[in-house]
């Protein structure tokens, strides 16, 4: 065999290996996204809890237990999701206790994938059908997309879909549409509430973030609920 030859068809075996294990890899992470639940089962389950399910955004938010104290959290996140992902995690979940509240963060990736609004928020509708068919009686608040500087010239996009959550809240009973946006921008462009990335917040970022979760649980759920849970601790 020619030398030249043979180098050849070893850089042809090369490249079949690499994509036969990276495929591989990718079928298996397909595989337990269709079948595992979300991230952070355990711990306390049912009165004060609160689930926050979503893409990286939420996954990231390293400071969330201390920021909504005394709700008792449950980091649900899952990084570079997108909804299909997220509504089928969310469909494997086993039975347990319901949260007393769920927050919800999702279509950031999905538009930033390219997908048009309408799609994006069908896939909204699909995760909050399996949220109802699992847990028909546990408010859920949905937050609106960041508008991040990476991702700005998506806006118009972002919006549209923003749009069609908040129609979705009009009429979905325990469905609460959050405008946790507003607070990220400063003469109406993204401020600096970002990592150097554009795409993910930052301390800051998250503060607001904060501010708007905790007002819009207090405002959605029953001021028994409130009150009881602020026993908890000093604040709430």
């Amino acid at each position: 065999m020619r030398p030249w030859l043979a180098v050849l068809l070893k850089s042809l075996f090369g490249v079949v290996v690499f994509t036969a294990t990276v495929g591989g890899w990718a079928a298996v992470q397909h595989h337990n996204a269709m079948h595992t639940p979300l991230p952070d089962a355990g711990g306390r389950q049912g009165a004060c809890v609160v689930w926050f399910v979503g893409s990286s955004s939420i996954a990231r938010w390293s400071t969330l237990a201390a920021d909504m104290e005394p709700w008792i959290v449950h980091n649900r996140g899952v990084g570079g999701s997108f909804l299909p992902e997220l509504t089928q995690r969310f469909a494997n979940e086993p039975p347990v206790t319901p949260p007393q509240a769920i927050v919800f963060y999702g279509g950031d990736n999905d538009i930033a994938k390219g997908q048009d609004p309408a799609t994006v928020a069908a896939g909204f509708e699909q995760f909050l059908a399996a949220k109802t068919a699992k847990m028909p009686a546990v408010p859920m608040l949905t937050l609106s997309v960041k508008p991040g500087p990476k991702r700005w010239s998506m806006r118009p996009r972002q919006q549209a879909y923003d749009a069609a959550m908040r129609r979705a809240a009009a009429r979905v009973p325990g469905l609460t549409y959050v405008d946790a946006s507003a607070g990220l921008l400063v003469d109406g462009r993204p401020g600096p509430f970002f990592q150097d990335d554009g795409v993910h917040l930052n301390a800051a970022g998250y503060r607001v973030w904060t501010k708007a979760v905790r007002a819009a649980l207090g405002s959605a759920l029953p001021r028994t609920v409130v009150n009881q849970c602020a026993r908890r601790h000093v604040r709430i």
